[in-house]
């Protein structure tokens, strides 16, 4: 698995590329931890390069989205490939994580990055 991190204002991205599996999840859980220690931010993970996703993968953004959410942070999933996001549709986690398209992310936190806007979205999720 490859980690890249960026951050936009408020907005925090972990881009993953390869696999996701047991092997990496205590690499990314450390990384995540790191990440929202400041303060909450809403973070996305960026998955567009992503090939593969195993439990312990699922497992560890489920880990992450719980930590974010109890210190009311949020998490988006952005630009998964079909096949992941059947995985979460099948595993009905498309009711748990907000996944969207990099278009309608863009559209939804980055086109606006205004402060008061996204403070009022962390209050309102």
């Amino acid at each position: 698995m490859e980690l890249k991190l960026n951050t936009t204002g408020k907005i925090k991205t972990i881009e993953i590329a390869g696999k996701f599996d047991i092997e990496s999840t205590e690499e990314f859980e450390s990384i995540f931890a790191k990440l929202i220690e400041p303060h909450p931010s809403i973070v996305s993970i960026e998955m567009s390069r992503l090939d593969y996703i195993d439990s312990s993968g699922i497992g560890s953004l489920i880990k992450s989205l719980n930590s974010l959410k109890n210190k009311k942070g949020k998490l988006v999933l952005v630009g998964m490939k079909p096949m992941i996001q059947n995985v979460f549709k099948l595993a009905k986690l498309d009711m748990f994580f907000e996944i969207m398209n990099a278009n309608d992310f863009q559209t939804k936190y980055v086109a606006d990055d205004n402060d008061s806007d996204i403070d009022n979205l962390l209050k309102r999720n």
